[in-house]
């Protein structure tokens, strides 16, 4: 008779390599807690209008839900002409940028709603897999704007929203 243990509280990791076949969907929601474990994401004060601009549909979805748990209200657009249409009729007061788009770059999008006054008040957080030095001082050539190199922790996004409103 073969006994499974009961599985202890830890922290650490779960990773996934190798190619899925396309359609291929798999989602994890889980806790998992431990002593001595990172503390939750800090809380922002306020309800946010974030958006949310990313190519990686679940990655974006993600996000959503971690932002509309914490009362915040997302806008998702997964290229920059959706970036565009929602800055047409939305004001944000952060918008969390992927840098390399199907149709265009976050830079361009945001250059572009720059330029045409979409962005009066909101904060950038550009980021990307390539946190390369040019991509990082790209990043802060946008008034205000920070770069958060990709995989981050959620913990880190929130603190860096807090630092970024604070400025």
């Amino acid at each position: 008779m073969t006994t499974n243990p009961i599985p202890q509280p830890h922290s650490g990791a779960i990773v996934s390599e190798g190619l899925m076949p396309p359609g291929t969907c798999v989602g994890l929601d889980a806790q998992f807690e431990a002593p001595g474990a990172k503390q939750p994401a800090p809380a922002i004060p306020r309800a946010l209008r974030i958006l949310l601009l990313d190519d990686d549909i679940h990655f974006a979805k993600a996000l959503k839900q971690f932002f509309e748990r914490m009362g915040h209200h997302p806008a998702v657009a997964h290229r920059g002409c959706e970036a565009m249409r929602l800055l047409e009729d939305q004001r944000f007061h952060v918008a969390l940028v992927d840098i390399d788009l199907p149709d265009t770059t976050g830079f361009k999008v945001m250059a572009d709603a720059l330029v045409q006054g979409k962005l009066r008040g909101t904060k950038i957080i550009f980021c990307s897999g390539d946190g390369s030095e040019e991509r990082v001082a790209m990043a802060g050539e946008f008034p205000g704007s920070r770069f958060l190199p990709k995989p981050f922790d959620l913990k880190d996004l929130s603190e860096l929203i807090r630092q970024i409103l604070q400025s």
